[in-house]
Formats: C-alpha cells, structure tokens, sequence
C-alpha cells in the first residue's frame, strides 16, 4: 500500500461484480442483493452457500465502510477479514437481501481504539432473506481495522 486512503464501492470489487451483487434502492433498510441467476446455484436448485457468504461479507464491507465514512474517507486506514461465524438457516430461494448492523457502542469503542492504537477489530452483523422473506443465513464478520503508516 502507499498509504492513500481506502475508498472503494463494494459492488465494483471484482468478485462482486462477477457474482453479480448489487446495490438496493437507497430507501431500503437492505444493504445489497444477489439477484436470481442459475449459474449461483448449487445441486438443489437454491443458492449455493458460496454465493450467500459473498453478499454477507460484502454487506459486512459496506456497513463498515458507511459506519466508518469519517475516517475512511480523511484518513489511512484499511480493514480486512479477521474472522467469521456463519449460519444457514433455510434453503435461500430467488433474489436474496442483505442487512448489517455494527452497534452504536461496538462503533463507539471502535472509534476510540483507532484513536489511540492505530487499530482496531469490529463485529458487523448480517442477515440474508429471500424472496419469500425467509432468513436464509446469519453470520458475524469481524473486521480487523488498521492505520496505514505513510512512507
């Protein structure tokens, strides 16, 4: 890294542009969509988990990236994956939504241990549902977060 800033629009990730995530309508509480497409789906006809883990871990991205715009956007910072607990729940059928949430206090505390240490871990919660409103899979993603040292 050269130690600019890290913005980015998570639907233009490359692998995410591949699968074919997608941003939903602003006035939606949902974060991102995986809309219908055979080529996601697994030996059951439903989307293949592979598929629902990209658009959780993309949602957890944009949660994070929204929740954190301040200092992504004034400061050096990049966040990575530091580990993950997932859970299916129901067979995910049709087009799937993805919602995420970071606490006000896990926020809070993020904040000020970037402050202080340069770095940071977060949780961000994910829910996926489908067509029918089913909630197909719940997953925490922690996200290691650090400042990025000029040269």
């Amino acid at each position: 890294m050269n130690g600019e800033s890290i913005i980015m629009d998570i639907t233009e990730i490359p692998f995410n542009r591949f699968v074919g995530i997608t941003r939903t309508d602003p006035s939606d509480t949902a974060l991102l969509q995986l809309y219908k497409s055979e080529h996601l789906d697994n030996h059951l006809n439903t989307v293949h988990a592979s598929a629902q883990f990209a658009l959780a871990e993309a949602a957890s991205g944009e949660c994070l990236l929204r929740k954190f715009k301040d200092i992504t956007s004034a400061s050096s910072f990049i966040p990575v994956v530091r580990d993950v607990q997932v859970k299916y729940r129901k067979p995910a059928m049709g087009t799937l939504r993805a919602s995420a949430n970071i606490s006000d206090a896990d926020t809070a505390k993020a904040m000020e241990t970037l402050s202080k240490k340069g770095r940071a871990i977060i949780s961000v919660e994910v829910d996926l549902l489908d067509e029918s409103k089913n909630t197909t899979m719940t997953a925490t993603f922690s996200w290691f977060i650090q400042r990025i040292e000029r040269a």
